[in-house]
């Protein structure tokens, strides 16, 4: 009787802990262009509502597809006095919650824009689950039918994730990038000089706190693009560094340290 009972809370014991969920840490980063649209439009100027939030799903469908999902939060929604019924389906999902989000007024920009997520709740206390998660867009730039949803899923995990193939443009939305990096990808990709990055995400500023000696600093962009470098005299004894990195647009960044022992990467996220 005895060895049953340890058999059943060895069993017990086996479902909870398969049950479990990891909890990775990690950084979403989403960039995204919606064109002033040629018609429709309520305003000349071209201006619009819209809302971008998280969700969460078993199986997230993409594109414009609902699907069957979870409300995780919301990263920005803009809207006027008169424009508060235009992101009804914002307005279903998050019962227009904008915990922790970005607000404003009805916008007429039409520039690049960067959301990123930090993996937690709306009120950034709890770390979430890991799983399938999508970005949520509505924009409506006019009455009656002039609106647009779409879905970009991603998994949120201990591994990059980058999202190609449902991130494709069309007339509503373009230039659309969305990554996730886990914590544990921040880490140094090889053995090379110790440094610590800080702030990160940043506005603009990132402070380099130099533990070893180092000859380069570059900074690339998610495409590849070298936007700064720096060599270092080898005579130097410098143990700080600032890189202002502002002037360029919000989104995932790597610098790369270099060394005598080697290089050493880490990677950072423009949020203004």
């Amino acid at each position: 009787m005895k060895k049953n009972y340890k058999l059943v809370i060895i069993a017990l014991l086996f479902c909870f802990a398969t049950s479990l969920k990891a909890q990775t840490a990690g950084t979403m980063t989403f960039t995204f262009t919606n064109p002033k649209h040629t018609t429709g439009n309520y305003e000349t100027n071209g201006r619009y509502a819209m809302a971008v939030w998280i969700e969460s799903c078993a199986t997230c469908g993409a594109g414009t597809t609902a699907g069957t999902s979870t409300y995780v939060r919301t990263n920005m929604r803009y809207w006027g006095g008169n424009t508060s019924d235009h992101l009804p389906t914002w307005v279903t999902k998050a019962a227009s919650s904008t915990t922790g989000a970005t607000t404003g007024a009805t916008q007429t920009i039409f520039t690049a824009r960067t959301v990123t997520w930090n993996g937690t709740n709306s009120a950034g206390t709890t770390l979430l689950a890991d799983g399938n998660y999508r970005v949520c867009i509505q924009e409506t730039w006019g009455h009656g039918t002039a609106t647009v949803t779409r879905y970009f899923p991603f998994v949120k995990g201990a591994v990059i994730y980058n999202n190609t193939t449902d991130v494709t443009a069309d007339a509503n939305f373009t230039s659309i990038t969305l990554n996730w990096t886990p914590t544990l990808a921040n880490d140094t990709f090889a053995k090379g000089p110790e440094v610590v990055v800080y702030p990160n995400p940043s506005k603009g500023i990132f402070n380099l706190d130099i533990k070893s000696q180092i000859n380069n600093i570059t900074v690339v962009s998610i495409l590849g693009a070298v936007v700064y470098e720096e060599n270092i005299d080898a005579s130097s004894t410098v143990t700080t560094k600032s890189i202002d990195l502002s002037s360029f647009n919000n989104g995932v960044y790597i610098i790369h340290v270099t060394g005598d022992t080697g290089s050493t990467s880490y990677e950072v996220v423009l949020d203004k």
